[in-house]
């Protein structure tokens, strides 16, 4: 009886462990999250994922000079141009019936997996499919989807 429970204590354990530490933070995670986030029109989900080299300073957005004395919130204008591409994609998902599944090839990382490419295929409940390429990067331990 104790090694039935010493055994038992010990997968318990085991998976809780694999359960704290189970990573969302991948790559294949964010790429198919992005997908579902802007196909079923979330703009904040889609705009939480993405990575803009220009604004992008670690907690905070850069704005350059000509759009702070304009008053031009930069968050605003990204989310502006990124609702018309989400529409569209909203739009697609209805003409096809929905979303019945994402398909992810194997990600090819660069020689420090700071980088990632991953090739998607939406494929939609009447059967047609979207394939799409993703370019990824890491930032601060976040990964997120490159728009350089």
């Amino acid at each position: 009886m104790k090694l039935l429970v010493k055994f038992l204590s010990v997968f318990l354990l085991a998976l809780v462990l694999t359960a704290c530490f189970s990573d969302d933070n991948t790559p294949e995670v964010v790429a198919e999250k992005f997908i579902k986030d802007a196909y079923s029109g979330d703009i904040e989900g889609t705009f939480d994922a993405l990575y803009v080299p220009y604004f992008h300073i670690p907690g905070a957005v850069y704005i350059p000079n000509e759009l702070k004395t304009k008053g031009v919130d930069v968050n605003d204008l990204i989310k502006s141009k990124l609702k018309i591409a989400i529409d569209k994609a909203v739009a697609t998902t209805k003409e096809n019936g929905g979303i019945d599944r994402v398909e992810l090839s194997n990600t090819e990382y660069n020689n420090d997996h700071t980088r990632a490419n991953i090739k998607t295929t939406i494929i939609f409940k009447n059967g047609t499919d979207n394939k799409s390429d993703f370019s990824l990067i890491k930032v601060d331990g976040k990964w997120l989807i490159n728009m350089e």
